[in-house]
């Protein structure tokens, strides 16, 4: 007697399971393609240095923010200054009116509460609230500032 083996489940289950890994791996891929070739809803910058003026009494951020027409979208920007051991801090807020699609410059006056700012290093926040047709964002920016005269 002659024993044949069939070889037609194995093939197929091989088969099935070449067709699964693709199914789980090009869709994924796709998505992740997909997004990232989406352009930002909303973004914020803070600038690298703040304009000191009034004798301490202000410092001028500039702020880079991307936020999408007929969104509802408020920038803050705080900064905290060490002065002589003391604390000088502010912080500012605006509603971003309005929201144009692209990169504006935005440049916030900043009060201190305590003490007067003055030259030197600082530590700059900025804020974004964003709400769009996608949802609402918030992001930040934050990291050292050098305080200048104007």
């Amino acid at each position: 007697m002659k024993v044949t083996r069939n070889r037609f489940p194995l093939i197929t289950a091989g088969a099935i399971g070449v067709g699964a890994v693709l199914a789980f791996a090009l869709p994924a891929g796709a998505a992740v393609t997909v997004q990232s070739q989406s352009p930002p809803t909303s973004a914020v910058t803070l600038g690298r240095t703040a304009t000191l003026d009034a004798n301490g009494a202000v410092v001028f951020a500039p702020v880079k923010v991307l936020c999408q027409p007929g969104s509802y979208t408020y920038l803050s920007v705080s900064v905290t200054e060490n002065v002589g051991g003391d604390i000088a801090s502010g912080t500012r807020s605006v509603k971003i009116d309005p929201c144009s699609g692209r990169q504006q410059s935005v440049r916030l006056a900043v009060t201190p509460t305590q003490k007067p700012f003055r030259k030197g290093v600082a530590f700059g926040q900025a804020t974004l609230d964003s709400c769009d047709r996608t949802g609402c964002h918030t992001l930040f920016d934050e990291h050292n500032i050098q305080i200048v005269d104007r």
